[in-house]
């Protein structure tokens, strides 16, 4: 098993704060991840990934979008110079809740072969179930304190 560090995309590496209100307000999901392709990378999770690459873990990505959006993901990754050792993305017609999804991802996660050891994601709900997986190290970008 490879030693891995997984960061989640909306919210937490991709800065989507300037367009929360599409998903959240007008539920317009579409709209939403249409309007991502613009938003900045957030420099301090952005820092995490590299140094997490540079201590010699794997780097895989995780998100709620569905699977039809991974064309744009993968465009803004690349525009943000973000190598990855996997992506790792909801199906398309998947309406389940985030937390039953990113329940099974972390089962293809494993797998694949890798062991989770750092991961940084700002739903609440999916950092109580990494840390219930037994993730030992798990960051909330833009949790108080």
């Amino acid at each position: 098993m490879r030693k891995a560090a997984l960061f989640d995309l909306d919210g937490t590496l991709c800065d989507t704060r300037a367009i929360d209100h599409l998903a959240t307000e007008e539920k317009d999901y579409h709209a939403f991840h249409a309007a991502s392709a613009d938003c900045p990378a957030d420099p301090r999770v952005r820092e995490a990934l590299e140094q997490a690459r540079e201590r010699g873990l794997a780097i895989l990505l995780w998100t709620g979008r569905e699977f039809v959006w991974r064309d744009l993901t993968l465009d803004w990754l690349a525009r943000h110079e973000i190598d990855h050792d996997g992506l790792y993305m909801r199906l398309a017609a998947d309406y389940r809740p985030a937390d039953r999804v990113k329940s099974d991802l972390l089962r293809d996660i494993a797998d694949d072969g890798f062991t989770v050891v750092e991961a940084w994601e700002d739903d609440p709900r999916i950092v109580d179930l990494l840390r219930a997986a037994g993730v030992p190290d798990v960051r909330e970008p833009h949790a108080a304190g």
